[in-house]
């Protein structure tokens, strides 16, 4: 395929790189005429390995060429990608004036384009915020190829999760590949461009794509910032922070692995939030900075209230409400720190008339501190409770506080339902 790489930094520089040496033909383009001649010459513009060669074979056989604009080069070509940058603005936003040019500047060239068999597909790589695809890049390159996607051209969105110095072995060995799309299958797996790349494949609207770029590196910079207030705490309390972490790494169960990471409830129950309180109040005490450790019980009060309001909007004032569960997880009675008994004061408090099912309650007598928070929080909770959603008639709205299949499964499925097991 002939291929029009648009922005010569370290993406788009390293996606021509493997192009050519997967035997297309690719042509980079930058406003930028530095990096254009390197390019042209077979000179990576970037310091990344291994490119430098890639490019040189490239340009010997003949399948590399560089432009300072589009011009005439989408006539002939297959593929258009996007890798123009989208630097912080000030408030931290991203700017997305360079995408908006080059989606102008590819849509009169697809404006001036002979009709063929096969549409150009445009893959847009720049990382963008949601919303940007559908809000900002499509409007200005329907407008200036004055037509909209599916007929003479495609449109999709391909991020990219290459790091800097790996960049070359990320692109072979992908950990995924997520192809946003402004209509399932409209981006037809890209033309190919991954065959023989083995790694999940994610095909998914544009936002949901914008937004996995945006939630993959915020995750990977949390988890720098939390290993280090782990280090730094150590250090305060004269622990090598090795063997911590050593320990730490070790659980592949829970610590290393998709546990707790998926949409849902807050945390609770009798340990998570105690020994959050514990070791934060242990860095304030010997003078170390950990916010992260230090807003982790703020920012599960926050989804508190986020879930609580996403329930009282689907209210009346007044109406009956079923809330599947208390204790803060499936298959115990511990109502510590349950966010659901939190959900629970909360609706009572606003005069809803509550009604709770709770299978692991049944037949159980609370004891010890169990049983002072609930009377502290709920002291009429024996009110509330009852045996069989049977019988409470309609409820104008059902709560899924947990899992409990054999009583879902009861449900009267016209029943409205707000779901908080997964968001």
């Amino acid at each position: 395929m002939k291929i029009v790489v648009c922005g010569l930094g370290y993406v788009g520089t390293t996606a021509g790189a493997c192009l050519v040496q997967d035997g297309h033909r690719v042509v980079g383009v930058d406003v930028n005429r530095q990096k254009v001649d390197q390019f042209a010459a077979g000179i990576a513009p970037v310091s990344e390995p291994r490119v430098g060669d890639m490019l040189a074979a490239g340009r010997a056989g003949g399948r590399l060429g560089a432009a300072t604009a589009i011009g005439n080069e989408l006539d002939d070509a297959d593929l258009a990608i996007v890798c123009v940058g989208t630097p912080s603005t000030a408030n931290g936003s991203l700017d997305l004036d360079q995408i908006v040019a080059v989606a102008g500047e590819i849509g009169r060239a697809v404006r001036g384009r002979a009709a063929r068999a096969r549409p150009l597909m445009v893959v847009f790589r720049s990382t963008m915020p949601p919303g940007s695809m559908d809000g900002v890049v499509m409007p200005a390159l329907v407008e200036a190829a004055g037509a909209a996607p599916g007929g003479h051209y495609e449109v999709a969105f391909n991020p990219e999760f290459l790091r800097e110095s790996t960049a070359v072995a990320d692109y072979y060995a992908p950990a995924k590949i997520v192809v946003g799309e402004r209509a399932a299958g409209a981006a037809r797996r890209l033309y190919g461009l991954y065959d023989g790349i083995r790694a999940p494949l994610f095909e998914m609207p544009f936002a949901a794509a914008e937004l996995v770029k945006l939630t993959d590196n915020a995750f990977h910079a949390l988890k720098v910032a939390f290993g280090n207030e782990i280090g730094r705490l150590a250090l305060a309390l004269g622990v090598a922070p090795d063997p911590v972490a050593d320990a730490f790494l070790a659980d592949t169960k829970l610590n290393i692995s998709p546990a707790y990471l998926r949409p849902g409830g807050p945390f609770g129950g009798s340990c998570l939030p105690k020994d959050v309180r514990a070791i934060s109040a242990l860095a304030a005490a010997r003078g170390v900075e950990a916010p992260v450790l230090a807003n982790t019980m703020r920012s599960n009060d926050a989804h508190k209230r986020f879930l609580a309001q996403r329930v009282m909007d689907r209210l009346a004032p007044g109406a009956t409400v079923l809330l599947l569960g208390l204790s803060f997880k499936t298959a115990t009675d511990d109502m510590r720190e349950s966010p659901l008994v939190d959900l629970a004061e909360t609706l009572l408090g606003k005069g809803y008339d509550l009604r709770i099912h709770d299978p692991d309650l049944k037949g159980r007598k609370l004891v010890g501190a169990n049983l002072r928070f609930v009377e502290q929080h709920l002291p009429h909770l024996s009110r509330v409770l009852v045996e069989d959603v049977a019988d409470i008639g309609q409820p104008a709205l059902v709560v899924r506080g947990k899992a409990m299949p054999e009583v879902e499964a009861r449900l009267d499925p016209a029943w409205p339902l707000v779901d908080l097991v997964r968001l």
